[in-house]
């Protein structure tokens, strides 16, 4: 089903409109699409956000990205969007497998050849579509991953919050978690606007939702079968991240066998429109005979991690 509303990134070089995915009989997706006014637009981008992420958030990125490509934006379960024709939700609603198996019958309702496509994500929603990647039961042309998730902390004195406090608590609990993030997950220093977005999100949460998938994602690890991912893949991380470690991407690389590493300068920079560049440069290393790629196993030139590493990115210098 096809809507059309208020475009809610502006975006006066794309069409737009919205439209509502069934992914399984109780439960659809909002999807956000643009279409760019003209006729020489690239391949198609799926993006998927992070747990409650909102569009506002992504706003500079896809004004970028939206200029040259079509862009189909899927707002996972979790968000306020997603409606659910059942009465009684339940923590096993919010589990990782849900989300992916959603991602993918999405994707294969989108009006794309998925072989011809580029997925990104960020956060949650780049797990998401890692889990979906796994055994290539998502196929993509490749896969540009902004800070993937390889789990989600919830400090042992924390844990017993999803399950003591009724869903209607979580508008007083909600200051207690933006205070958490403030002190102990989040640079403030280096990331005030990483903190001002997870701020912006955490208080406009669907209570019952982030308290269920909160316990879903409890005990979950990306690890157990990350090497099946095939689709060749660029991981954006940044070191001043303190929420997704360095280390956590690099092991990501390292263990699949397509993937490279992109440092970023902040989180600030993984949200911006720059970042639809890299994207352009992930494009035409896709595009590139394989003999003028650079190499996805071994370190790129300058890497000081020894044989074996996943290569960092690297922009080519003039001759």
């Amino acid at each position: 089903m096809s809507e059309r509303g208020r475009d809610p990134i502006a975006a006066r070089h794309a069409s737009f409109r919205e439209q509502r995915i069934a992914v399984k009989d109780e439960v659809s997706l909002r999807v956000v699409c643009w279409r760019p006014k003209t006729d020489e637009a690239g391949p198609p981008i799926v993006f998927v956000a992070g747990w409650v992420s909102i569009v506002a958030g992504w706003t500079d990125f896809l004004r970028a990205l939206t200029r040259r490509h079509p862009v189909y934006y899927i707002e996972t379960r979790e968000k306020a969007s997603a409606q659910f024709h059942k009465r009684r939700l339940r923590t096993d609603d919010f589990r990782m497998e849900r989300f992916s198996e959603d991602v993918i019958t999405a994707c294969s309702r989108l009006p794309v050849d998925m072989e011809e496509a580029v997925v990104c994500g960020s956060s949650l929603g780049a797990t998401v579509l890692l889990e979906a990647l796994k055994h290539e039961r998502l196929q993509a042309r490749g896969a540009f991953l902004i800070g993937p998730a390889n789990e989600f902390r919830i400090p042992v004195s924390l844990r017993w919050m999803p399950y003591l406090f009724p869903s209607p608590a979580y508008h007083v609990v909600k200051h207690f978690i933006v205070w958490y993030f403030r002190h102990f997950r989040v640079n403030v220093e280096e990331e005030p606007e990483q903190m001002q977005r997870y701020e912006r999100t955490i208080l406009s949460a669907h209570p019952l939702r982030i308290k269920l998938s909160g316990r879903a994602f409890m005990h979950y690890q990306v690890w157990p079968d990350l090497e099946t991912v095939k689709a060749p893949a660029r991981i954006a991380y940044a070191s001043t991240d303190k929420l997704h470690a360095s280390d956590d991407m690099t092991r990501m690389a390292e263990t699949i066998q397509t993937a490279d590493l992109l440092p970023c300068a902040s989180n600030k920079y993984m949200h911006s429109a720059p970042l639809a560049e890299d994207i352009e440069r992930f494009l035409a290393h896709l595009e590139a005979p394989p003999s003028e790629r650079e190499p996805v196993r071994g370190p790129a030139p300058g890497h000081p991690a020894g044989a074996g590493r996943p290569p960092v990115f690297q922009e080519p210098t003039a001759p």
